[in-house]
């Protein structure tokens, strides 16, 4: 009956959104949304386990390679959508528009944990240069935007690599 009820409450305190993150061996700890959740089994599946404990996500979070498509907007040109990478390492980075066949370095600015801002620099390729872009990590994914030359991209990055 226990273990009956304790399933029930996982499913209600567990989002099916794929946006939570998910657990990958028993006893293991999660900070979601500001909370510490552990992994369980529940059943036959694993599962997280709201525990009440608030939580901070680490500082260098944000260290790692984050991909996705943005979606650009504004200037002389048309809308249009095209592929980002961008990887994120202690005191700067690297961006990369692959469908651009563009990219460069990026130059932090400032930094506070879950948040940055990034100064880029094109390389290679005949993109834009100078862009200001900003990361906000909400729910495991990179909310990036782009700002420069009367221009803006929205994107959400997606965690690709540490």
């Amino acid at each position: 009956m226990l273990r009956r009820l304790v399933l029930v409450l996982a499913l209600l305190l567990v989002p099916t959104s794929s946006a939570f993150a998910q657990c990958s061996r028993i006893g293991e700890q999660v900070c979601q949304g500001g909370y510490l959740y552990t992994c369980q089994a529940c059943g036959s599946e694993k599962c997280l386990i709201y525990s009440g404990e608030q939580c901070q996500v680490p500082v260098d979070s944000l260290i790692g390679t984050w991909s996705g498509s943005g979606h650009q907007s504004g200037g002389n040109t048309e809308s249009m959508d095209y592929s980002v990478v961008m990887r994120i390492a202690q005191d700067g980075g690297s961006i990369d528009y692959p469908s651009l066949s563009c990219g460069g370095s990026l130059t932090q600015l400032s930094s506070s944990g879950t948040s940055a801002q990034f100064q880029e620099h094109i390389t290679y390729g005949d993109c834009v240069d100078g862009g200001a872009i900003t990361v906000n990590l909400v729910n495991g994914k990179l909310a990036w935007t782009w700002v420069g030359s009367g221009i803006n991209v929205i994107a959400v990055l997606e965690r690709t690599g540490g």
